[in-house]
């Protein structure tokens, strides 16, 4: 050992240290060491001995200068031993380095200072890692990243044509989509058109034979009270099955379209037809309007009557309700129509799939109805019933969305 070294260690103090160290560090690969105030090795653990290809005592009292470290590492390092003692603070740094073995790799290391009773640094601890793979998979990373840097420029003009060509796509489909919802307002259209035909045939031909030969049923009756009792009897009960279904065929005729609608407005015709139903269902229906409710168009006037139509529909097919409620309203320039039950409601899956797509024919009508004069229809449902919501512009024509 040096004859200049501060401290001079026999062997079996070496050896004590080396046991007491190696055992408490042995479970670790990382590098452990202590340097005295001269900036010496104190101690070092296995794992540095076998970097270094020492035994513990030939590298005690020795500092990186004395262990050949390069002199520009070897100074950084025994400058930063004296800060720690100096001032007392922890050194966090990162270096790389070749043993004297002529290993190679990158270490992050930390000096430490270990206080004593009087409170002087007495000694600074270090440990160093190993972190040459974590350096190679950064370097990597960062390779990877100019990579894809580059490929993301190369790819920049492929992907700025196919945005173009999606644009163009998607205004294809917005065309094509203006085109299905003309064709759907057409044929919600011809669908209006055919079913007063229906009615007016219904009415027309129907309804006169049916008036006709309940005339001949009565007259008949009338001849064969006196001749023949049981014939009358009989032609009795086929006259009143004649206006039976006369009137049947009358309630159809004016379901299919109410002339009341175009006779007398909005309020008079819902008012029948909730009256009907509430006769033919046993539903107990409430109906609200304002009194003195102006007439608006006619096609706005149809939707309307629709919308109410098919709503309460809906409540006697499907809700097991035994009330409900309608109410149509004018605010803020558009017309609101509400029909609410106190039935069974509906479950959150099949809420969210009506509200969605419009879960059924009649659901899915009424929002295509709505949607041509840029209304709005919300469904809300719960274990305590469903309300339906409606609000409409009271415009003169439709227009449809683009």
């Amino acid at each position: 050992m040096d004859n200049g070294s501060l401290v001079s260690f026999d062997t079996v103090t070496l050896t004590k240290q080396a046991r007491i160290f190696d055992t408490t560090l042995s479970s670790i690969t990382d590098f452990a060491y202590i340097f005295d105030r001269s900036g010496r090795f104190a101690y070092a653990n296995q794992a540095l001995l076998n970097l270094w290809g020492l035994r513990l005592e030939d590298a005690v009292g020795k500092d990186f200068f004395d262990l050949n470290y390069p002199p520009d590492l070897a100074l950084k390092l025994q400058r930063q031993i004296q800060k720690v003692f100096s001032t007392r603070e922890v050194i966090r740094d990162e270096t790389p380095y070749t043993s004297p073995t002529g290993v190679t790799g990158y270490y992050e290391y930390i000096f430490s200072p270990v206080i004593d009773e009087a409170g002087n640094v007495e000694v600074v601890a270090g440990s160093t890692r190993d972190i040459t793979q974590r350096k190679r998979t950064e370097q990597a990373l960062r390779e990877s990243d100019e990579r894809y840097r580059i490929l993301a420029e190369a790819l920049e003009t492929q992907v700025e044509f196919r945005t173009q060509e999606l644009r163009r796509r998607n205004d294809e489909i917005l065309e094509q989509s203006k085109q299905l919802r003309e064709l759907a307002r057409q044929l919600l259209q011809t669908q209006d058109e055919e079913r007063r035909h229906i009615a007016r045939d219904l009415h027309d031909s129907a309804g006169q034979t049916l008036v006709v030969l309940t005339l001949q049923l009565a007259q008949l009756v009338e001849d064969a009270k006196n001749t023949a009792p049981q014939l009358a009897a009989n032609a009795e009960e086929a006259s009143q099955t004649a206006q039976q279904l006369l009137r049947e065929i009358r309630t159809a005729s004016y379901l299919l379209h109410p002339p009341l609608l175009e006779e007398s407005g909005l309020a008079a015709a819902v008012k029948w037809y909730v009256q009907g139903l509430a006769e033919r269902s046993g539903i107990e229906i409430t109906f609200e309007i304002a009194e003195g409710f102006e007439r608006c168009d006619p096609e706005v006037e149809l939707i309307v009557f629709r919308l109410v139509q098919e709503s309460l529909t809906n409540v006697h097919r499907h809700s097991g309700s035994k009330s409900a409620q309608v109410r149509i309203a004018r605010q803020s320039g558009n017309i609101v129509v509400e029909v609410q039950d106190r039935g069974k409601g509906m479950s959150a899956a099949r809420l969210a799939e009506v509200q969605s797509r419009g879960f059924g024919v009649g659901v899915r009508g009424m929002r295509e109805r709505v949607r041509q004069f840029h209304g709005e229809l919300q469904v809300e449902s719960n274990s305590s019933g469903t309300r339906i919501s409606v609000t409409i512009p009271a415009l003169k024509t439709p227009l449809l969305r683009t």
